[in-house]
């Protein structure tokens, strides 16, 4: 494929080089060496690496040279890890190298506030653009493939793996795992984005056939109408989930020391994002929340939920805040009422939100057979578009376990998601999280740790849905 038809040819090299160089490499190892070469090394990756510094001979058993220019062949991407002074020159030898992509991990440039920061950050652009180099950074731990084992962090990363999740962030936070938000994946940290931007990582992704959701962490953009432009295309193919920071004046003012970037008015952005399709994310636990629904369930189809519950207080929460989230308790028909009615006990009326646990605690079926019934039931209701359920993890240690019923019922149902919230410390030690990753894996149902969470979740599921729908 050549340049002209492959509009994302420029970026392409920072997901997908064959030959990297690591420009101011160390021999020091060890998990607190912050060492590039080490790092890619232990990742698997499987391209050609060439350390680069005046001072050796030889990195980790790999010939070190003493210049860029010295590197026999291609060179794909060139990864400089010096201080900023000597940045400059360095991006002179890639251009005579004819290297076309360069990451800057030094930071110090705009984000440092002073003049001399700024100036050189100006100069590197001037310097790159004659040279035909796109620059990633600088301020930045760069970016990250797992489907090819790839990353230039400088940081150890564990929680990397083949998930179909495409990241462009600001910060290199977003490049390890918080909690359970586990985003890479790939990706890409823009930092200062001196040159490569959010833009062009969202059209790298739009086009990524292994990319099915698009996480953005921006704190600005430089070019509001361009952006606006490609995010309406793009999240008409994938949905774009925002996290927007530097909403108040004094996040901003931080922001813009963060990574010089031009931040605008929040309300403004509210109003681009409703035109775009795209779904705003307001906090990291959310953020993990509705990464898990859309990669793993389907759309919602509809605003009427089913919500089963083995503990009746949440069953009334779950009203509160589908009411909240604009989502609507679907009315169980008579002959849905009619199958669990007949269930034991005879005095119990069927309802929404259904409580489960009389019927597990009296009838003398297995009570995963119990769940598995009641799930049917209340899934082939056409009212209800998604369920809610809440029963224990420790549902796993019967016959059949919980997991079992839920994939069963999810592949009865294709087009209905189920979002699972499941507690833990009754009866059996059972991790929830160990659950969610064997239902995840299979792309079966999403397992959440809150209600209200769950809920949202679904409720984003169905507006998305109905962006399609209606602006498709």
């Amino acid at each position: 494929m050549t340049e002209s038809s492959d509009p994302v040819a420029h970026i392409r090299p920072f997901f997908e080089p064959q030959s990297v160089a690591v420009i101011g490499a160390s021999p020091v190892t060890g998990d607190e060496s912050f060492n590039v070469v080490d790092n890619l090394a232990q990742t698997g990756y499987r391209g050609k690496i060439y350390p680069v510094n005046p001072k050796y001979s030889e990195i980790l058993g790999l010939k070190c040279y003493a210049d860029v220019t010295e590197i026999p062949g291609k060179v794909d991407l060139a990864v400089i890890v010096t201080s900023r002074k000597r940045v400059l020159p360095i991006i002179e030898q890639c251009t005579r190298k004819e290297i076309k992509a360069v990451i800057v991990i030094a930071g110090g440039f705009a984000d440092a506030g002073d003049d001399e920061g700024k100036r050189l950050q100006r100069e590197m652009v001037e310097i790159a653009r004659r040279g035909g180099v796109r620059i990633l950074g600088p301020n930045t731990v760069g970016s990250a493939n797992a489907f090819i084992d790839f990353s230039t962090s400088f940081v150890k990363q564990t929680g990397i793996r083949e998930l179909p999740v495409g990241l462009v962030c600001q910060s290199g936070l977003f490049f390890g795992t918080i909690g359970r938000l586990r985003l890479l994946g790939k990706g890409l940290d823009i930092g200062n984005a001196c040159d490569v931007d959010v833009i062009e990582g969202l059209e790298y992704f739009e086009q990524d056939e292994q990319v099915k959701v698009i996480v953005l962490h921006i704190e600005g953009v430089r070019d509001g109408r361009r952006f606006r432009n490609v995010a309406r295309r793009v999240a008409r193919k994938k949905p774009v989930l925002v996290l927007k920071t530097g909403r108040n004046v004094l996040a901003a003012r931080a922001a813009r020391s963060h990574t010089g970037s031009l931040v605008g008015r929040d309300e403004v952005w509210d109003a681009v994002f409703k035109q775009c399709g795209i779904i705003r994310v307001d906090n990291l636990d959310e953020l993990g929340d509705l990464v898990r629904a859309f990669t793993y369930l389907p759309l919602m189809k509809g605003r009427g939920m089913g919500v089963l519950t083995a503990m009746g207080s949440v069953g009334v929460m779950s009203m509160d805040f589908c009411a909240e989230y604009g989502l609507e308790m679907a009315e169980l028909s008579a002959s849905v009422r009619g199958r669990i009615e007949g269930m034991p006990p005879e005095w119990f009326k069927a309802g929404n939100p259904l409580d489960i646990w009389p019927i597990l605690m009296t009838s003398s079926r297995p009570l995963g057979e119990n769940l598995r019934a009641l799930l049917s039931a209340v899934m082939s209701e056409p009212a209800v578009n998604g369920i809610f359920l809440v029963a224990g993890a420790w549902f796993e240690r019967l016959s059949p376990p919980i997991t079992e019923v839920l994939m069963e019922t999810a592949d009865a149902f294709p087009d209905k998601p189920i979002a699972w919230c499941p507690y833990e410390g009754w009866l059996r030690e059972i991790r929830a999280e160990d659950l969610s990753d064997m239902l995840e894996q299979a792309g079966k149902a999403a397992v959440f740790t809150s209600p209200h969470g769950a809920l949202k979740a679904l409720a984003k599921l169905a507006e998305y849905y109905e962006f399609l729908h209606y602006n498709g």
